[in-house]
């Protein structure tokens, strides 16, 4: 891939983490994910339509943009205590929820009312499950970077795949959040301490749910490989006792959790590649 086109995902958001969590801490993180997003998707292929235009016209990939940075606002009005905690985990259901269905907009045009219910319905169930269990997770966690360590991992996993699917740009866009996290868990160099609270569960989420589904629908990601992408971050609920005290001990344990599930998927994308009779067909 083209270094200029990589760093033009990866740049503006690992440059706004920087900034943003430098000069305010973790509750600005959101913010700055959701501005290296947007500015990610411009360089990269242009400004995104406005919210108000594609409900005309819609286009999945712009939706799932616009659903994480509704994910995002949320999160940051959880930070800043606008939004009460008690309410929080319903609104990260109810956006991935429009998420989804704003996502799959387009395509439910064309189902059946029984393939609306499954996909759509199904979907917002799966992604809302996801936005749940990454503020659980991170909750659970060790106190400091290592749940950022484990979800920056977890969605450049989910770049990878999405990559291999036939779609280098929701790859991109989904390295985009990666970076994000990964830049801002970087800030504990220079100012201490830093670590996710649960209102970054519910973007991380979204973001996670949301790729993950569109590399199903919107590129080449089949079933099984996209069902234990979405659900292996369940796997972070399973760490428990003395392992899930220990940093170290929590992303050794997370990493061969997720990062095991979803090895043979990535082995069986990059196969055909790895054959030298390998080529367009």
């Amino acid at each position: 891939m083209d270094p200029i086109v990589v760093l033009k995902g990866a740049l503006p958001p690992i440059l706004a983490a920087l900034l943003f969590v430098s000069l305010a801490g973790v509750r600005l993180l959101p913010l700055a994910m959701a501005l290296g997003l947007y500015v990610a998707h411009g360089l990269l292929k242009g400004w995104p339509t406005l919210p108000h235009e594609l409900w005309s016209n819609p286009n999945g990939t712009e939706w799932l943009l616009w659903g994480v940075v509704a994910a995002g606002l949320v999160s940051l009005l959880e930070h800043v205590r606008i939004l009460p905690q008690k309410v929080a985990p319903v609104a990260a259901v109810l956006v991935a929820a429009a998420t989804v269905w704003l996502e799959l907009s387009k395509l439910a045009t064309r189902w059946t009312s029984t393939e609306v219910l499954l996909q759509v319905g199904g979907g917002g169930v799966v992604v809302a499950l996801m936005a749940l269990v990454a503020r659980a997770s991170i909750v659970r966690a060790p106190v400091g970077i290592a749940s950022a360590v484990v979800w920056s991992t977890i969605l450049s996993l989910d770049s990878v795949l999405l990559t291999l699917a036939s779609s280098a740009f929701l790859g991109q866009l989904c390295g985009a959040v990666a970076a994000a996290v990964g830049a801002a868990a970087g800030t504990v160099l220079w100012r201490k301490p830093f670590a996710l609270t649960a209102a970054d569960g519910t973007w991380i989420g979204v973001a996670h749910g949301g790729f993950v589904l569109a590399g199903k629908h919107l590129a080449d990601l089949g079933w099984p490989a996209a069902a234990v992408a979405m659900l292996s971050p369940c796997a972070l609920l399973l760490l428990r006792g003395g392992l899930a005290k220990s940093p170290f001990g929590y992303v050794v344990g997370a990493l061969l959790l997720v990062v095991g599930a979803n090895a043979w998927f990535v082995y069986e994308l990059i196969e055909p590649m790895l054959n030298p009779s390998y080529g367009p067909r």
